[in-house]
């Protein structure tokens, strides 16, 4: 099993739906449908979470025996990755080569190859305002996949959808409008998103 079909096979043990797990992690209904369908990767804060509350060890998640309940705890072995400056959503279009790196972060898929930061509530609430996206750097993408883009001159996130000779740059916000590529439009896939790393909520000091 993956680490969405062993949270779904724990949530239906504890007889949970997807809202009440969410409410017991701090995540909205539909962040637990994507880890679960595989939309997206929880982050390490959110794996301690559930396993805190399933009561297993954080790598059981990442094990990939089938049906293990309980596992030996060992280190996770992370890739560190650069974190660039330019947020998805906003930019001048040049990505990566005149963005400078901020710094490093720990990523748990070997897979991705570098990071940036969701500005913005397009993609919410898979990939809510602040959070992180790692992204495996590649120029071609697959129906339905999630992308980090530059679309006449902005970087975006989207969810890339082919549709017969079309392509279509989709927001999770129903709010947003799709975005309809043309053949004439400047646009560039940097690459797939692999994993979303939420922002931790602000505490309130008062």
């Amino acid at each position: 099993m993956n680490i969405g079909e062993k949270i779904k096979f724990l949530r239906l043990q504890k007889g949970l739906t997807q809202e009440q797990l969410g409410n017991i992690i701090n995540v909205g209904q539909r962040t637990i449908s994507a880890y679960e369908s595989g939309k997206a990767t929880p982050s390490v804060e959110v794996l301690k979470s559930l396993a805190d509350y399933f009561d297993v060890a954080v790598d059981y998640f990442l094990s990939d025996k089938p049906g293990q309940t309980e596992v030996e705890f060992v280190d996770i072995k992370f890739k560190k990755v650069p974190l660039y400056s330019a947020p998805v959503s906003a930019g001048n279009g040049a990505f990566p080569n005149d963005i400078y790196v901020l710094g490093e972060i720990n990523a748990i898929n070997h897979d991705v190859d570098f990071a940036v930061k969701v500005v913005g509530n397009s993609m919410e609430p898979i990939a809510p305002d602040g959070s992180v996206l790692f992204v495996k750097k590649q120029n071609y993408a697959f129906n339905g996949d999630m992308i980090v883009c530059t679309y006449d001159g902005w970087i975006y996130v989207k969810w890339y959808v082919k549709q017969n000779d079309k392509i279509l740059l989709l927001s999770e916000n129903p709010t947003y409008t799709p975005i309809v590529v043309e053949p004439k439009d400047r646009f560039i896939i940097h690459g797939v998103v692999q994993e979303v790393m939420l922002q931790k909520p602000k505490k309130v000091v008062k």
